[in-house]
């Protein structure tokens, strides 16, 4: 108790409880302020892209669903520098758990943006050590549809492309406009088919 009365004493001596006071109401004026400024998160900012516009990507032909790997020549196989068009490269494997929860996703995105008119190929490229045949075949027991014509299934059981990339790990995914000059790496999942960021991808790589 004589604490207390020294205390009360002591603020009214010394103007603490004003200088309390003040304190708490600059600190109020500053939290308002900040959320009178903030900024709401929009759609361009769901994605947590890193700009990679200076990527060099590896210039060898990947074994395709469709077709041997013979080159480009007889149109069979997978190269980003031979590949015309924009692109949405994907990264995975049959051992990790995100990148199987996000694979029906980027199916459905690929249908999204036909449907919306967008030209965007999805390519889903495998590092799965087993090979295609393991790797296509978890695909398809799974339901997953890779034989929409804006759905590209590539292997890459060596992982050559992932170490020449500097990937960390998986899923890695990369968004590439159709000239090459906009490129963007995104690490980890995403709810590719939400509206939002499909409309994030058209305004990052689709529009000029």
């Amino acid at each position: 108790m004589i604490y207390r009365q020294n205390f009360t004493f002591y603020q009214k001596k010394t103007g603490f409880a004003a200088f309390a006071r003040a304190t708490m109401t600059a600190i109020a004026g500053v939290f308002v302020l900040l959320m009178m400024t903030h900024k709401p998160v929009m759609a361009e900012d769901l994605l947590a892209t890193q700009a990679a516009h200076e990527t060099v990507f590896p210039t060898d032909i990947l074994l395709t669903k469709d077709g041997p790997d013979d080159g480009p020549d007889d149109g069979a196989g997978f190269s980003i520098t031979a590949h015309e068009g924009a692109l949405l490269v994907n990264f995975w494997a049959t051992w990790c758990a995100p990148c199987v929860h996000e694979l029906p996703d980027l199916v459905a995105a690929a249908k999204g943006f036909a449907q919306r008119g967008e030209a965007l190929d999805v390519v889903l490229i495998s590092v799965d050590r087993k090979g295609p045949d393991h790797a296509q075949a978890f695909l398809d027991e799974r339901g997953i549809n890779v034989a929409h014509e804006r759905v590209i299934s590539a292997y890459n059981p060596t992982s050559t492309w992932p170490r020449e990339l500097g990937l960390r790990g998986l899923p890695s995914s990369y968004l590439i406009s159709a000239d090459r000059t906009k490129i963007f790496l995104i690490q980890g999942p995403a709810l590719w088919a939400d509206e939002a960021i499909m409309d994030e991808i058209a305004a990052k790589i689709l529009t000029p």
